[in-house]
């Protein structure tokens, strides 16, 4: 099992947020992930992505600029800038650290293949494709971005509307 997995389903009691991704995600492992430099920009990417896509990628990054420790406006702004980039939220882990999960965001091109346009750090992820149109619109108007599932600002709607916060 992938160390994110492990992470979620262990502390899934703690919070809404960790119940809700521990029922609806998916994880990708170190062995399919490699961590790249596009664009001038180090981020982590599934090692199948083919040429043609990584140009995409390359290009998303150039439009888009990613900011460090910004995951959640990074990774809305690829999903704005592609509807192949289908936006992911989560917990990601360090292989090499023992700190846990870290609430993260990333993307899936066509989705399967994780983008992280964020770092180039993280070597296990787990989390849940967040796809309806108006929820996305409506948060990526939010500046800065709180995230959509841990969103503290607007406690917890999302989470909420899903029937895990009362």
């Amino acid at each position: 099992m992938n160390a994110a997995a492990r992470y979620v389903e262990a502390s899934e009691t703690e919070s809404p947020l960790r119940k809700y991704v521990a029922d609806h995600g998916q994880g990708v492992s170190q062995s399919e992930l490699e961590h790249a430099t596009v664009a001038g920009r180090p981020i982590t990417l599934s090692h199948d992505v083919d040429t043609g896509d990584q140009d995409l990628i390359a290009d998303g990054i150039r439009a888009t600029d990613p900011a460090e420790k910004s995951c959640f406006n990074n990774s809305l702004g690829m999903w704005e800038y592609d509807s192949r980039f289908a936006y992911v939220e989560g917990f990601a882990v360090m292989g090499d650290l023992d700190v846990g999960g870290i609430e993260h965001a990333w993307c899936l091109l066509d989705g399967e293949h994780l983008v992280d346009p964020t770092t180039a750090s993280f070597d296990y992820y787990y989390g849940v494709v967040i796809d309806d149109p108006e929820i996305l619109h409506r948060y990526a108007e939010e500046y800065p971005h709180e995230g959509i599932l841990g969103n503290h600002k607007n406690r917890y709607a999302f989470l909420r509307q899903q029937g895990y916060v009362d």
